[in-house]
C-alpha cells in the first residue's frame, strides 16, 4: 500500500509539469520505474517508438523505462548487417514478448513485415497495444500462441513472477510444481510459415530452451534454409528434452555457417552439430547459453 501511495504521489508531480521536458528524463524514468507498484503499467518512449510495459516486468520492462531503448535491439541491427547482402523483408519473431525486436525492425527499417508469437496472456496484449499504438496493425501480424512440435497441442506454460521474458514450457523432468503455469495453445512453425514467402524471412527464435521442440516442427520450413538467429541454452534443452531435436533439425536443415553473436567478431565459421556439441561443453549444463545466427 506504501509503494503504490508514493507511485501515486510521484505520478500527480510528474503531471503537473505537462510536456515539459523534465518528464522525459532519465531520473524521472527511474523515480517512477522505483516507485512503481507491480500492476501498474508505464510508458516508454524511444527514439522511434513507444512502449506500454509491466511495472512488475524487471528485465525487459525495467530496461526499456530506464534506457529508452529496445531491449536487444542491438544484436537484430547487428545480424542485419551481417546480412545485407541478402533481400530479407519479413521477420518471424518466436517469443515476441511485447514486441521490442518485432516492432523497430519494422519502424526503423530493417524489415517491411513481421509475424510475432508470443504465448502468454499479458506479454501478449501488450504487444498488441504496442503494434497499435505504434500504428503496424498492417504491417505486424501477431498470434496468441506457442510454438511446438506438432498442431493443436495444448502445452503448460510456468511463468515467472519477476522476469516476464522468462515465462516458459513446463516440462515432465521439472520440479517446481509450486510455480503459477497456464494452458496455452500451440502450433507447428510449419504452419506458421505456410503463407511466408520464406526465403525472404528471416527467423527469430528465443523459446525458454524449447528450440528443440519447435525447430522439429519445422521441417519443410527449415528445408529452405533460412537464416536462423536462435537461443543455443544447452542446459534449457537439456532439461526440455529437446537437444537430440535440436541438433537433428540443424543437421537435415544444411545450414553449413554460423556466426556466435555473444563474441565481438562479425566472422561466420563452418557449422557443423560436432561444433555445437563442442559449444554445448564450453557452455555448460547451467545457465550459459549463446545467440547463434544460422546461414
Amino acid at each position: 500500500m506504501l509503494k503504490n501511495e508514493i507511485y501515486r504521489s510521484v505520478l500527480r508531480s510528474v503531471r503537473s509539469f505537462g510536456p515539459h521536458r523534465f518528464f522525459h528524463s532519465p531520473l524521472v524514468a527511474r523515480l517512477l520505474w522505483d516507485t512503481a507498484p507491480p500492476e501498474a503499467l508505464l510508458l516508454a518512449p524511444c527514439a522511434s517508438e513507444v512502449f506500454v510495459v509491466a511495472a512488475g516486468d524487471h528485465v525487459i520492462g525495467q530496461w526499456l523505462v530506464k534506457h529508452r531503448e529496445p531491449y536487444n535491439f542491438s544484436m537484430l541491427h547487428r545480424v542485419a548487417s551481417l546480412l545485407s547482402e541478402r533481400r530479407l523483408t519479413s521477420l518471424i519473431d518466436i517469443g515476441a514478448n511485447i514486441g521490442t525486436i518485432c516492432i523497430p525492425a519494422v519502424t526503423r527499417g530493417l524489415f517491411e513485415r513481421a509475424i510475432a508469437i508470443e504465448p502468454e496472456p499479458l506479454n501478449y496484449s501488450l504487444l498488441r497495444t504496442n503494434v497499435e499504438i505504434n500504428r503496424l496493425s498492417a504491417k505486424i501480424a501477431t498470434h496468441n500462441i506457442a510454438m511446438g512440435e506438432k498442431n493443436d497441442e495444448t502445452l503448460s506454460f510456468e511463468l515467472s513472477n519477476f522476469n516476464f521474458g522468462n515465462h516458459r514450457v513446463r516440462y515432465a523432468s521439472d520440479t517446481e510444481v509450486d510455480q503459477e503455469s497456464i494452458e496455452v495453445p500451440s502450433q507447428s512453425l510449419d504452419w506458421l510459415a505456410k503463407d511466408v514467402d520464406i526465403d525472404s524471412a528471416l527467423l527469430w527464435m528465443d523459446t525458454q530452451g524449447f528450440e528443440g521442440f519447435v525447430l522439429a516442427g519445422g521441417t519443410r520450413t527449415l528445408q529452405r534454409k533460412p537464416p536462423l538467429v536462435v537461443k543455443f541454452w544447452p542446459g534449457g534443452l537439456t532439461r526440455s528434452g529437446g537437444m537430440e531435436r535440436f541438433r537433428h533439425a540443424l543437421r537435415s536443415a544444411g545450414y553449413t555457417s554460423f556466426c556466435d553473436l555473444n563474441e565481438p567478431e562479425d566472422a561466420f565459421r563452418t557449422f557443423s552439430v560436432e561444433v555445437l556439441d563442442l559449444l554445448a561443453t564450453r557452455l555448460g549444463s547451467g545457465n550459459g547459453q549463446h545467440d547463434l545466427l544460422l546461414v
